[in-house]
Formats: structure tokens, sequence, C-alpha cells
């Protein structure tokens, strides 16, 4: 590669007009470039594939890129279009002094109105053809056109592409639009990599080369990007900016990628992503909104959806009597909220209308409920407003992992909000869930509600239960109030246990001041049977051990061990195997050491655990599955990992807890396993 230049401001425009109003030929006098190549453009005069020409010029000290996409402008290649206004920066619209607005003028602008690219100017061509009196009147036209479609009053240019008259104030026209946006733009690089591709060849020597947009992030050479569509990850060898290499692309620039996959492998409307955004999805909600005169398209219709650069037919259903619609696609693709689209007839002859990407994490039911409605409105608007109003109706909280990705989040980013949300006045609680990456942040009224509820419902089970010394989780009654997803209870657990309006005592949890009352005659056994566990040590004997070692009778001994484990005092491991908390929280200790630490993901198995404890294999085996169990370790084939710290499963003092959820339904089944080798 050659020496890497520095990174330009740019600016990539579509033209857009009707066929034979002179886009190509305008384009040319701006750039040198002729984007008509191929040989039956040139045969028919008129553009079909999307058309691509470079610019660069110097100004303000900067080296400045102006990129132009010439689209199709006849009907028949109006998907092409479409293709190539996915992700532009501005609009040069082109009218033909003689002919006036025509059909695709108005189809154009349409799109470029739906779209809401609004920057931009008109070209007014072939003024060598009309007088000044038909220059008036066409400029008239376009001008209560552009303003039919909310475009303002933009900048109108008198263009003679035979003799170039009037090039040159286009020209220094579309240079102070690209520095006005570099001034804008100066922080857009801030989130992840989002590059859509519109072409892809095969250079020799080279290999697969994609062409295309970076419209969030930035891609470096030698990163990783993830393709859409198939999965894969894929090495960025090297970027091109007409015809200079560079080590940085970012948001706002087109370039040419030099990337480790096949040819053939790709296509128009592709993604490279950065691998956090990797989300494919057949439906997702929208706002819609139709051109003037234009019918409600009907349920199970298919129509035609342009979204980025690609084409796919969706159904489309209005979600309850919202202007909100469920749009269904024939295959997966790559949507975040804001993305906006269009939408065309069943046999693609004219434009119905556009919208934007609201959410692409539709829930499996209640798509057209109130709730689910009062969240699409919640979602409609900025982040920062979006996320205080999602975390205060959603009953399970915001889900910052989703939100993230759908709003194409960087961690600085999502650690912003959550410092914001959870200031006065209403501050938010965020609440660390199991198995996610950023916490879940519940508004205030919900918390309280929660917590009151599984306050309530302990002091129920303590009445219920005055023997026990507490309950776990998972053997709460299903109570009104009380959340009904397991992680999101347990984080609410983990709160109130970090106050110290629960405690931990032994396996289970309790309020404070509450205390097991076992009977006289079971207190007496109990001490007598905790020596005899205590010099065992890490080897418990079976029920019928203990029985011969104490003299304790068989069916009272079960009766008596039964009601310690209930009362958080002894833990059974196995049918007729129990241990002293202590000695449990010691060998969750020694597996946590196995796995490298607290919090460590190193695998170790039952013989490595063996060795370490110096236990005998079957009632290793039965100790790992106990923590299986409990959710302290994950078993994958013949290997373990820890979940968690043994401090979060296990009490801190002489008594060690089970896992707070207890037998939950995120605890695998050891039955449904294959047995330990």
């Amino acid at each position: 590669m050659a020496n890497a230049s520095p990174r330009r401001p740019s600016l990539t425009i579509a033209t857009a007009g009707h066929v034979d109003h002179g886009k190509t030929l305008l384009t040319r006098n701006l750039t040198g470039v002729d984007t008509d190549t191929l040989a039956e453009e040139k045969s028919r005069g008129l553009s079909i594939n999307l058309g691509f020409a470079y610019s660069r010029y110097r100004a303000d000290e900067l080296e400045c890129l102006l990129g132009f996409v010439d689209v199709p402008g006849h009907i028949d290649f109006i998907g092409n279009m479409l293709a190539g206004v996915g992700a532009v920066d501005a609009a040069l619209l082109v009218v033909a002094a003689d002919d006036g607005v025509m059909p695709q003028t108005r189809e154009h602008a349409a799109i470029l109105d739906l779209l809401e690219i609004r920057s931009g100017c008109v070209a007014l061509t072939k003024i060598d053809r009309a007088s000044k009196t038909r220059q008036h009147k066409v400029r008239a036209e376009v001008r209560e056109l552009l303003a039919s479609h909310g475009f303002g009053e933009p900048p109108v240019f008198l263009i003679d592409n035979g003799s170039g008259a009037g090039i040159e104030k286009l020209r220094n026209f579309l240079h102070r639009l690209l520095l006005a946006k570099h001034r804008r733009s100066a922080n857009a690089a801030s989130d992840r990599c989002r590059f859509l591709i519109d072409r892809a060849f095969s250079v020799r020597g080279i290999g697969t080369v994609v062409t295309g947009s970076c419209l969030a992030g930035r891609v470096t050479t030698g990163a990783s990007l993830i393709h859409d569509r198939l999965g894969i990850a894929s090495r960025v060898r090297g970027i091109r900016t007409h015809e200079h290499d560079q080590q940085e692309l970012v948001a706002g620039e087109r370039a040419a990628l030099n990337i480790a996959l096949e040819t053939d492998q790709i296509s128009r409307g592709d993604w490279l992503l950065d691998p956090a955004l990797h989300h494919l999805t057949s439906r997702f909600d929208a706002k819609l909104r139709l051109l003037p005169g234009i019918a409600e398209p009907q349920p199970n219709v298919r129509h035609h959806l342009h979204v980025g650069a690609s084409h796919r037919l969706a159904s489309l259903r209005r979600l309850g009597a919202s202007e909100y619609f469920q749009i269904r696609t024939s295959f997966p693709v790559h949507v975040l909220h804001g993305d906006r689209f269009i939408l065309r007839d069943p046999a693609a002859s004219h434009t119905l209308g556009g919208g934007s990407v609201i959410d692409v994490f539709v829930p499996a039911r209640g798509r057209a409920s109130p709730a689910r409605l009062e969240s699409l409105a919640a979602m409609d608007g900025e982040t920062g407003t979006a996320a205080r109003k999602l975390a205060e109706c959603l009953a399970a909280g915001l889900d910052l992992d989703e939100f993230s990705v759908c709003r194409n989040l960087g961690a600085e980013r999502v650690a912003e909000l959550i410092e914001k949300l959870q200031q006065a006045p209403s501050p938010c609680l965020a609440l660390r869930v199991a198995g996610s990456e950023y916490p879940r942040l519940l508004g205030a009224a919900h918390c309280q509600g929660y917590r009151r509820a599984i306050l309530a419902a302990f002091a129920d089970y303590h009445r219920a239960h005055p023997e026990q010394a507490g309950a776990a989780a998972g053997q709460l009654p299903r109570t009104p109030g009380l959340p009904s997803s397991p992680p999101l209870l347990q984080a609410i657990i983990d709160s109130l246990l970090a106050e110290g309006a629960l405690l931990r005592h032994g396996s289970r949890l309790h309020l404070p001041g509450h205390g097991s009352r076992l009977g006289e005659q079971a207190t007496r056994l109990l001490r007598e049977l905790r020596p005899v566990l205590r010099r065992a040590g890490k080897i418990a004997p079976r029920s019928r051990e203990l029985s011969q070692q104490t003299g304790i009778a068989l069916p009272e001994l079960e009766k008596l061990l039964r009601q310690a484990q209930r009362s958080g005092l002894l833990v059974q491991v196995a049918d007729n195997r129990h241990y002293l908390p202590e000695t449990i929280r010691e060998l969750a200790e020694l597996a946590e050491t196995l796995a490298g630490g607290p919090g460590g993901s190193k695998r170790f198995s039952v013989i490595d655990f063996r060795d370490a404890s110096g236990i005998g294999r079957n009632l290793c085996i039965e100790i790992l599955e106990h923590f299986d169990r409990l959710g302290f370790t994950h078993r994958t084939g013949n290997a373990r990992t820890i979940r968690g710290k043994a401090a979060k499963f296990f009490a801190a003092t002489t008594s060690p807890t089970h896992s707070m959820l207890g037998t939950s339904a995120m605890a695998p089944d050891p039955a449904t396993q294959p047995p330990d080798t």
C-alpha cells in the first residue's frame, strides 16, 4: 500500500430527477468522470446502474472530497435509484428547463422527502433550450413541488452543460455545503461501526473490494467486521478513497475496502458491522408516512421495501389504532432505530410512502397491546428521553443490552445514560442482571412496588413456616406484585441484601429479626450431629453412617436432617449426604480457585476437583451437581465453569448460603445431561 493520506472532509451527493434531464453530464462537468460505464448505458443514452464520481480540492487548508452518486432517472430503474440514495448527505435535483417537472421528478422529490434528505439544491439544466419566461415558469414549478415536500426554498442554479455556464456557481455552493457538514459532524464517529455496501468486485492481486459508505463509527485497517447475512468476521486489509490509501474511515465517508471474503458471497445492500451490532430480524416496528392520496397497505399483501441499499418483499400490519406498523420481511434484514425506508406497491410501479424504524426487538406476543403501544411511543424520541420513559413504563425495566444495540450506543454513551437516569428528581435503579452486559434500568415506581411485594412475600413465608430460617427466592409464593422475570427478581433481592433489608442465614434469606424455631429435641440432636460432621470435613458420611456414629435411630435422624436442611443449618447435596454450610463454602471456594479465582472463567473437570480436594470421584460428582443445581457452576460436556463469585452464592459467615435462586429455571437440570465421566 502507498503511504496513507490524512483523513479528508467529505460530502456525498445524489443526483435525482427525470430521465434525460442531464444528471450524468452535469456530474461529468463537476468531476470530469463519466459515470455511464455500461455499453447499454452508452448505446441507449440513459443511466441504468448507479454511477460514482469524485472531485478532490483544497479549502481552508483541508483536503476535501466531493462524492457523487449518479442515480438512474428512468422509472424502470427506480430500484437502483433507491439503492443509491440510502446513504447520502445531500441531493442535487436536476430538472430540464425545456421539459419542466416530470413524473420521475415528482417521485424522486417524494423519495428524498420520505428519506429526510433535505439538504442540497436544484440544477435547472438545458437553459439554452428555454426562454427566460420558460425558465422562470419551471423554477416556480420546482419550488412549488419542493415546498409541498417540506424542503423550504433550496437554491436553484441555471446550468448549460454544453457551455459550462453556471457550473462554477454550483460547485462553489457544494463546497460551502461540505464545509458546513464538516463543522457539524466533528464527533460523528463515536458510535459502533456500520458500513453499507453498494458494490463488490474482485481486483487481481488484491482480492475482494467493496465500495460503500460508513454510516456510523469508524473503520480502521486491520479491523475485524461482521458480514451481516453470513455472520462471518472479515478483516479489513485496506481502505482507499478516490485513489488514496488511508488507515481510517469515519462516519459520513465513502470508500473502497479490501476485505477477506469471496466476491460472490456479497450483494448490494449487505453490511459490515461491529460485532456488537450483528442483529438480523424479519420483524421490526416502524412509523410509516403515506404519500397524499395513498390508501393504507392491506395486511398480508407483499410490498417492496427499500432500506439502506437493500430490497426486500414485506407485509405490513397497523398496530391497533396507533400510527405504528409492524413490518415482516421475506428475508432477515439488518436495521436499527432511526433507519429510513421506502415502501412501493406490489407491482413496484409507484412509491406509497416511507418511514423510520422504531424497534428491532419485537415481542413474540402482545404486539398491539396497550403496554406495547405505550413503549413504542416512548421509543419514538430522543435517546435520553426514550430511555427514561421506557424505564418508567416497562414492568421489567429497560434492557440496556437491547437498547444499546437498537440505538447503536457504545459503552461510553451507555455509561453516560446510566449516570443521567440515576439523577434526581426521579432516579432509576440500575440492577445487575445475570448474563447481561449492562444493568437493567428500573423506574422508581416499579422498583418501590417490587420491593414492597418481595418483603411482604417473605413476611408471609415466615408466618407460614416459622420453623424455617427463611426461604430461597424460588420458594416465594407467586403473589401479585412480584417480578415475573427470575433474573429481575434476583437483581432486586440483591439490592435488598446490599441495604440490609434482607439477610442471609445458611441457605436461606429472611427478614431482619426473624429466627427459626427448632424444637428442643431437634436442637439437642443437632448439637450432637455437628461435631461428627465437623470431624468428617470434606468427606461427609452417608445418613446410615451418621446414624451408626451418633446412635440416633435412622428414621429419627432423617427427620432431623430434613428439619435442619429446611432451616439452612445443613446442606443436602444428595439423598443421603449432608454437609455443614461452612464446609460447602470451603468446597465452593476450591472450585473458584480451579476456575482462576473470583469471577474466573477457566474450565475444570471432576478429576481436577477430585485431585484438589482429596475426595473420591463419586462424591465429587454429587457435590458438583449440587453446585450445578444452585447455578454456581455450569457444566458443558465433562468440564465446568463458575457463574459468579462464591461470596455472592454463599454466606460470608460460618454458615454459607445457597444460590438465592435455588433450583430456578436458570440452573441446568443434571438429569437432562449425560453422566460425568
